[in-house]
């Protein structure tokens, strides 16, 4: 509109704005034009000390800038898909502009929220509720915490803190390592559950696998890392995975009452008979 510009608008192009800068004075930053941006401002590289003379890139992960008086991010149908097809990190940037202050938050929840139910609808992030949350909804729509900020900074901070990009560096590499994992993972219905703090590294507490998931699916996309699991293993390079495989394969075996004695031993009923067995219960059954 000619003469005209919407004050919401203009507050929101400020706090981007500030956002980039404070985000350039610890990673090297590739700005996505507004003609450009359909949900990510800007991609970010961590950075570290190479040597004096220079600094060495790394990982790279999506930006999203918003005011801090954004209190929610809300995701529907094809924006979901968008969202959950994102190949690198997702992070929320939150900007007080009164301050000069930034508080950069991972969706780690995200992971979480699509290895439970893959065809969601609707995702809300809730920007003021930095609870921890483990994902035990299956609905096609729902609502959940951001968590905890990695790290908040400020302009005060780039210039009295000297040694703040190595600080920057150290606290977001294990944060990306732990979001690219969980983009791989999370594709086959597995997830890890993150725990953090502002300022402190995540933790993982454990692994969480959705029953659920399509069995064709993840056979497809886990099918060559099984293979070259299975030419590491016959190789004999790792033997302690070997026999700790070997041990879990016979718990299920003896589980499931594959094995019977004969003469003493303990051997494995013939591949032939159980399946036969197993067609004559379904036929009782029947």
């Amino acid at each position: 509109m000619v003469a005209f510009k919407g004050k919401n608008l203009r507050s929101g192009d400020l706090a981007e704005q500030l956002g980039l800068l404070l985000l350039q004075n610890v990673s090297l930053i590739s700005q996505v034009p507004r003609t450009e941006d359909v949900g990510i401002d800007a991609v970010a590289t961590l950075i570290r000390n190479f040597d004096k003379y220079k600094f060495i890139a790394e990982d790279s992960f999506f930006v999203q800038i918003k005011s801090s008086s954004v209190t929610e991010i809300n995701f529907k149908d094809e924006q979901v898909k968008w969202l959950s097809e994102l190949q690198l990190p997702f992070f929320i940037a939150l900007v007080e502009r009164k301050t000069s202050t930034i508080h950069l938050h991972c969706a780690h929840y995200l992971s979480d929220i699509i290895a439970t139910n893959p065809n969601r609808k609707e995702i809300t992030f809730n920007l003021t509720d930095h609870s921890e949350y483990e994902c035990n909804d299956y609905d096609a729509s729902i609502k959940a915490p951001i968590g905890p900020s990695v790290i908040n900074w400020s302009l005060k901070t780039v210039v009295s803190n000297k040694n703040f990009i190595n600080e920057f560096h150290q606290l977001l590499k294990p944060h990306v390592a732990i979001a690219k994992k969980s983009i791989e993972t999370r594709r086959v219905g597995v997830t890890e559950l993150v725990s953090w703090e502002t300022g402190n590294e995540p933790r993982v507490n454990g692994t969480k696998i959705n029953s659920k998931t399509n069995i064709d699916k993840t056979d497809e996309l886990i099918a060559p890392y099984f293979k070259s699991l299975l030419l590491q293993l016959s190789s004999g390079n790792d033997m302690l995975t070997t026999r700790s495989l070997y041990r879990l394969l016979e718990k299920i075996l003896e589980r499931e009452k594959q094995f019977i004695m004969i003469d003493g031993k303990k051997e494995l009923i013939p591949f032939e008979a159980n399946v036969k067995d197993n067609m004559s219960r379904t036929n009782e059954t029947k």
